[in-house]
């Protein structure tokens, strides 16, 4: 029922400028955040992918981590990635700047 729900919203609002799919860049993204992120592009919905937790993965790991994500989801150049970090604050502003862009405020 949550799953149709989601949909139903994501579809169906109006107003809706963009969407943040949350990735866990701790890890190779799973089937349900690709099926997420391919049902978002199939409705032509704008979509940024945040890969959390980025503070969480040594620096000689993140090479392969970011392969990774790139090879899941098949990023075009019009595709958002922010690499993100609530210790850090690493993509804080970049997510900020998305948001105000796509409200038409920047």
């Amino acid at each position: 029922k949550f799953g149709m729900m989601i949909e139903e919203y994501l579809i169906s609002r109006k107003d809706l400028k963009r969407v943040f799919l949350l990735v866990d860049y701790r890890h190779k993204p799973s089937e349900d955040d690709l099926l997420m992120f391919n049902f978002m592009k199939y409705y032509n919905l704008d979509v940024t992918i945040v890969a959390t937790k980025f503070d969480k993965v040594k620096q000689s790991d993140r090479a392969k981590n970011d392969k990774a994500i790139q090879e899941t989801f098949k990023l075009g150049e019009n595709d958002n990635i922010v690499l993100f970090s609530s210790v850090s604050k690493k993509g804080k502003e970049e997510i900020q700047n998305i948001i105000e862009k796509s409200l038409g405020t920047n």
